[in-house]
């Protein structure tokens, strides 16, 4: 889950002082259909640097696409804040197997960017449900390799911290999931209610912390480095590979 990593160090180069704050809500049943809520929304300076890109392309078809087999478009809706304007879209899906959901937003226009800091061609969550011999149903998320304590910890976030700071104030990244169903059991810590919450960044809160980065500097082993990580304000983030959601399904 290299979110957190493009959040801190990079997303600027691909939107500049384009602010963000985004949203993806997985809603899973125990068959393996569901629904993806996902709200995205920019500041009024991101979406006039945005609208320079329009002309480049990208698009409903390209996005379900990305997405992966067996998702359908269902609804689309303006949303205007006191932060700026934004969309919220809904999809449906018929197997959550064949998902691929990105953990950071796509590049204005479809553009590619390929930077040894930063890449527009983020890592995948997928995902792949089972049920158990009691009949509920096992909800494995599967997450790629973390990165982004290496990147942390370099001296370069801490030269950008300043331009990190100004371009990307206010930006915020939620994914989580809501299984159809009571709740059993979750291997991740961030589990209230119905949801289980996979990456949630709050950049500003992130920031506020500036023994944040010199302490990521300072750990000598990678456990040392999660320790630091996980103790850190406005941030949650679950670093297994592989994260479970055991679910009675609703009736």
């Amino acid at each position: 889950m290299r979110a957190l990593r493009v959040v801190l160090l990079a997303a600027c180069a691909a939107l500049s002082s384009a602010c963000f704050q985004m949203t993806t809500v997985l809603k899973v049943n125990g068959d393996g259909t569901g629904t993806i809520e996902h709200r995205m929304l920019y500041t009024t300076a991101a979406l006039a640097q945005l609208r320079q890109f329009a002309a480049l392309g990208g698009g409903r078809g390209q996005l379900i696409t990305s997405i992966g087999a067996g998702v359908s478009y269902v609804s689309s809706e303006p949303i205007t804040t006191a932060i700026g304007q934004g969309r919220q879209t809904t999809y449906a899906f018929t197997d959550v197997s064949h998902l691929q959901i990105s953990t950071q937003p796509a590049a204005p226009g479809g553009l590619t960017i390929r930077t040894p800091a930063f890449s527009t061609e983020s890592e995948k969550i997928t995902f792949s449900l089972t049920r158990d011999p009691a009949g509920n149903a096992v909800l494995q998320i599967n997450v790629p390799e973390p990165n982004f304590l290496e990147a942390l910890a370099s001296p370069n976030a801490t030269a950008q911290i300043g331009m990190i700071k100004t371009a990307l104030a206010g930006a915020r990244v939620l994914l989580a999931v809501e299984p159809a169903g009571a709740v059993v059991r979750s291997s991740s810590p961030y589990v209230e209610g119905p949801r289980v919450t996979l990456l949630e960044v709050d950049l500003d809160e992130v920031l506020k912390d500036e023994t944040l980065l010199p302490r990521l500097q300072a750990a000598t082993t990678p456990d040392e480095a999660k320790a630091v990580i996980t103790g850190a304000a406005g941030l949650k983030i679950n670093l297994d590979r592989a994260i479970t959601i055991e679910f009675t399904p609703k009736q």
